[in-house]
């Protein structure tokens, strides 16, 4: 059976996405691309190293989905 999961879409590696901290609220934003690959961050807003989880980035890309581009297909005249 499929999951209906969404991943971490490479239409929105570039797309500035937001992150409040879970201590202060400061919102962080970042590319897409960024999230990816960050696992922790020192926040701006109160100084604490603030770890980002798998789930937490899913949370995000999901939040965001929205600005998401429509992958382009190859080879279609339109």
């Amino acid at each position: 059976m499929r999951s209906a999961a969404m991943s971490l879409s490479p239409s929105l590696f570039s797309v500035g996405l937001t992150f409040q901290c879970p201590q202060c609220n400061f919102t962080v934003i970042k590319n897409g691309s960024w999230f990816q690959v960050v696992s922790h961050y020192r926040c701006d807003g109160c100084g604490r190293e603030i770890r980002i989880t798998y789930p937490d980035k899913i949370a995000i890309f999901q939040k965001h989905a929205h600005l998401a581009t429509p992958p382009r297909e190859h080879g279609r005249d339109v």
